[in-house]
């Protein structure tokens, strides 16, 4: 079962994410409320970095949960919360969990150093403006 859990999260992140394929959210999520999340999150993501691609990095599966630690890249050519577009390159580290169940993630929780990822969007202009 984990080995299935884990190809079910890599297909995930095939199709969804470095697929860019937002109508397929809801094959993977079994609650609707969560794959409206999911689906306005990634839709803000890849407007602000089109080039946008996520490295899965480390996969630790066990019973119905799968853990991920991954790498976002990406160049920021849109507006992201509020910044405009910087052209600058990013590179952040994540770690998810999946919880699993009938072939769907029932339980889902992110985390992004969103901190590093910002300090490498702003850093410079801040220096510059000090």
């Amino acid at each position: 079962m984990s080995e299935q859990n884990k190809n079910l999260v890599r297909r995930y992140y095939d199709q969804v994410i470095n697929g860019r394929d937002l109508d397929a959210v809801g094959d993977y999520f079994a609650d609707e409320r969560t794959a409206g999340w999911v689906r306005k999150g990634c839709f803000s993501f890849f407007q602000a970095f089109p080039d946008l691609h996520v490295a899965l990095d480390e996969f630790v599966a066990e019973g119905d949960r799968v853990f991920l630690r991954s790498t976002m890249t990406g160049t920021q050519d849109g507006e992201f919360h509020g910044l405009p577009a910087t052209g600058r390159h990013m590179a952040a580290d994540s770690a998810e969990v999946f919880r699993i169940a009938d072939g769907k993630f029932v339980g889902y929780w992110c985390m992004v150093d969103g901190a590093g990822l910002m300090r490498q969007l702003t850093e410079e202009a801040v220096a510059a403006s000090a």
